[in-house]
Parts: C-alpha cells; structure tokens; sequence
C-alpha cells in the first residue's frame, strides 16, 4: 500500500536520539473520536494492554479541527479511511456503521479528558467510540456527550458545565501541538521512544512493537 494512505504499515524503529517532543520512553496513542482506524487500533490496543499488562497514554488528535467544514463520510478524507476500515472491521466481526457527517470531534475529546480526570478515562473512550461506530450518535453535541457521560457515571450537570466552559479545550490544542513536536501528523499513531507504528497493526504487531 502507498506511503501516506490512511492503512499504511509503516514501522519505524529509531536510532539515536529520540523524536523531538518525546521526553521519556512511555508509549503513546494519537487517535481520533471520528476515525475508524482509530476506533479499529484502540480495539486492539486495549486487549493487548490487558494481555501484558501494560498502560499506554492517549493523546488525542482531531484530523479535521475547527473550523475545517464538516465533511459527509462518503468524501475523502474519509471516505478512503471507511472503505479500509470495513473491511478490517469484517475481518475482526466488528460492527463499524458510517455516519452520513462526520462531526467535529473536539468536545468527545474534551469529555474524554474530563472522565480521565475523574478516574473514567477508558470507560470513556469506549462510551464515546461506542456511541459514535456502534450507534450513530452526533457526538460533536454537548447534550449527547453529557448523556455518554451520565452513562458512565458522571455527573450530568458538572460534564454539561465543563463542556460549555470548554474547560479541556486548551488541553486538546496543547494534545496538537505536542502531535506536531513529535512529527505526528495524523492518527492512528502509536509513539514509543524514537519508533513509531503507523495506521491500524493487529494485536501481534501491536505486542511486538511495545515490548521491543
């Protein structure tokens, strides 16, 4: 497959010096809300967690931020993205349904930051990934991410507070600008050290590039 398409399987094992906004060696995942290869490598990711015992960060990272017009799944940047991502989605018995608009995906990442906050963060992102590959939702609206969060058991009222206030905004952009340090330009990504696993891996690639 051709070097910069969204299922590219591009390792790369650095030598040297780390990536510039690398700071230590702790693994790293720039996903997106809207992306199904995110969704798709973040399935992946959690059982390999589980299996080895292991903890990566999530970075969030928007592939299309404010103010970018919104986009309907069937135009590229997405509809490539979608086609990939079926059919990786039927080859795992996944259930991936494309939206007709793609939202922005801002405030699920802000929603995301604020459950982390509050101890929820894995819960959320399978809420929020749920809602939006599983059951349509527009989770670019604040009233239904606050329904995403009273299902994990956050408060309704202080998720719809901190949300308005775009409290987490400022820690979304700061999530972009240190993607850009590091040379990360669009998700799926996962960092670790001076390497980096580009696009979706299954699980075997995803346990051999972290235990390396």
């Amino acid at each position: 497959m051709a070097a910069g398409t969204p299922g590219t399987t591009l390792v790369r094992y650095g030598q040297g010096r780390q990536l510039p906004g690398v700071i230590d060696g702790s693994p790293r995942f720039f996903f997106d809300f809207v992306d199904p290869l995110s969704y798709l490598v973040e399935l992946e990711l959690v059982a390999t967690e589980i299996e080895h015992g292991i903890q990566v960060e999530r970075v969030p990272l928007e592939l299309r931020p404010p103010p970018a017009p919104l986009r309907l799944s069937v135009d590229e940047p997405w509809r490539s993205r979608w086609e990939l991502a079926r059919e990786l989605a039927q080859e795992r018995g996944v259930s991936l349904d494309a939206p007709a608009l793609v939202p922005w995906s801002r405030k699920a990442h802000e929603l995301f930051l604020h459950a982390r906050a509050e101890g929820a963060g894995p819960a959320a992102r399978a809420a929020i990934f749920g809602a939006f590959f599983g059951g349509g939702a527009d989770i670019g609206r604040v009233d239904v991410l606050v329904d995403v969060g009273r299902s994990i058991g956050l408060d309704a009222t202080g998720t719809k507070a901190v949300l308005d206030v775009d409290r987490h905004q400022e820690d979304v952009l700061a999530a972009r600008r240190r993607a850009a340090e590091a040379q990360v330009e669009a998700p799926p990504l996962l960092l670790l050290g001076p390497g980096r696993l580009e696009g979706f891996h299954n699980r075997a690639t995803l346990s051999t590039f972290l235990a390396r």
